[in-house]
């Protein structure tokens, strides 16, 4: 049984996330955690508050507003998603965002979370959404972002961008070997060369390590030359017509090359490819 959560700050972002999990762990016994955090508003008008019975009105009615905005999603999660291999807990926390996330995870023994890329702020997000990126590095557990109006038809090829420079192994590569075998995915290992036009005789052993690992899979290898990692990741994605792209980070260091604003226009945006973030220390 899968531990699957499901942040939502109430928006139509969110909300797509939470549908594209129920449909792809359709055929799986899952408990969903659906969680909404909270904290103090961030404004001039709260700051200006002294009253300790003013600010205890305020956190109470974001108690109130948390709790029945999460009634609400699971009410409609059960009448559009009926599932009897489906469960469902909800989450209203007094944190901010990632430090609810980390409690949650711990709580609950979260296999996986399941969030949108772009949120109901009206603050411009970077990246793959502020709230997914502080993530990274921080959970030990996969992480699947959801780009704005993404819909689940299925997952036929996954994606996994890598400069071989790992130990792979099988427990780091569980999260995407299980999306494989229960979806029948092609998996297709794309490694970019920007200027170095060989790989060096560490990176052929681990390149021989991942083919071994995934050598009970349907798998293709590709290298692509004379192209930057951002292009390059772009080009890859797009030619392919990928239902997924698995990256495996370091902390945010991979993040950071290929999820910067240009990567989220190009890719979030245009070729609305969920990601599958693994966290290189369960490698």
């Amino acid at each position: 049984m899968k531990n699957i959560l499901l942040p939502t700050d109430f928006s139509e972002n969110a909300w797509n996330a939470i549908e594209y999990a129920l449909q792809l762990f359709k055929e799986e016994t899952c408990n969903f955690y659906i969680i909404h955090s909270f904290d103090q508003p961030d404004s001039s008008s709260y700051m200006g508050v002294t009253s300790a019975m003013a600010k205890e009105s305020i956190y109470n009615a974001q108690v109130e507003f948390s709790k029945q905005g999460l009634r609400d999603v699971l009410a409609k999660v059960k009448s559009t998603y009926p599932n009897p291999n489906h469960t469902y807990k909800c989450v209203s926390i007094y944190k901010q965002f990632k430090d609810a996330v980390k409690k949650v995870v711990v709580d609950y023994k979260i296999d996986c979370i399941v969030m949108g890329t772009k949120g109901a702020s009206a603050i411009k997000e970077i990246t793959v959404g502020s709230n997914t990126a502080g993530l990274i590095g921080v959970v030990n557990c996969p992480i699947i972002a959801i780009p704005k109006h993404t819909q689940f038809k299925g997952i036929k090829e996954i994606g996994i961008s890598t400069d071989y420079d790992i130990e792979f192994t099988e427990k780091g590569l569980q999260p995407l070997m299980e999306l494989a075998k229960s979806n029948a995915s092609l998996i297709s290992v794309f490694h970019i060369m920007d200027r170095v036009k060989k790989l060096t005789t560490q990176q052929e052993e681990k390149s021989e390590i991942l083919r071994k690992l995934l050598s009970n899979f349907s798998a293709n290898y590709f290298t692509l030359t004379d192209i930057g990692v951002i292009t390059g990741v772009r080009a890859f994605v797009q030619s392919r017509n990928l239902d997924l792209l698995c990256v495996i980070a370091r902390e945010q260091d991979f993040l950071k090359r290929i999820l910067n604003q240009s990567y989220s226009k190009t890719i979030s945006s245009k070729s609305n490819v969920p990601l599958l973030i693994l966290n290189v220390k369960n490698f």
